[in-house]
């Protein structure tokens, strides 16, 4: 297998865009690098495509646009930085690079530092999608047990009451999760780990 389709299949446009620093949301898009791109208007998963400035490829094309890279230095590239063994790394270019303990240690680095973001996005979808839970049972509860008129207040559905006290602190979360930084969201995680874990619980309870 050449190091072409090596690298393209086993990296995705959502990979190298992750892997080299862009924020990608949860819908899989990102401000595109490629223009003066405000608001997120790229797709990326494994191709991309740019609803602004409509640059489309693979994810080869991808990073060789966004280093100003050649095909092949870019498909080298991506098979250098993540750990990519192909028939076209014996050329004695790619030798001497491997050769250098160095350069071995910063891309063992550099996968442990992806696998990290990894593991850590894939913990905030999981949070995000007990939150989400948990809202959609709260509004529920506000739906199916609001008291039928102002006297019934005091003796209302314990259901309700949770409702009217939770909704709007877990439309707070899920706004906090969903648009933060990770930095942002490590801070949040942390701040709010008891209130996570009651969610949690509280799910399983009503399951």
């Amino acid at each position: 297998m050449n190091i072409f389709k090596s690298v393209k299949g086993a990296v995705s446009v959502m990979d190298a865009a992750s892997f080299y620093g862009i924020k990608i949301n949860r819908s899989g898009l990102c401000n595109c690098p490629f223009h003066n791109d405000k608001t997120p208007s790229m797709k990326v998963d494994i191709r991309y495509y740019c609803f602004g400035c409509v640059a489309t490829g693979n994810v080869i094309d991808f990073v060789g646009k966004l280093f100003g890279l050649s095909p092949l230095d870019a498909a080298k590239k991506i098979a250098m930085d993540f750990n990519i063994i192909t028939a076209n790394l014996n050329s004695p270019s790619i030798n001497k690079a491997s050769a250098s303990l160095k350069k071995d240690k910063i891309i063992i680095q550099r996968n442990d530092e992806y696998q990290l973001i990894r593991t850590f996005d894939a913990y905030v979808l999981d949070v995000l999608f007990s939150l989400h839970q948990y809202k959609e049972k709260l509004m529920a509860f506000k739906k199916d047990y609001a008291p039928a008129s102002i006297d019934e207040l005091d003796t209302c559905n314990p259901l309700f009451e949770e409702a009217l006290m939770n909704l709007s602190k877990t439309d707070w979360m899920i706004e906090e999760l969903t648009f933060g930084f990770r930095d942002e969201q490590l801070t949040f995680l942390t701040n709010y780990k008891g209130e996570i874990e009651y969610v949690k619980a509280r799910l399983s309870e009503l399951n």
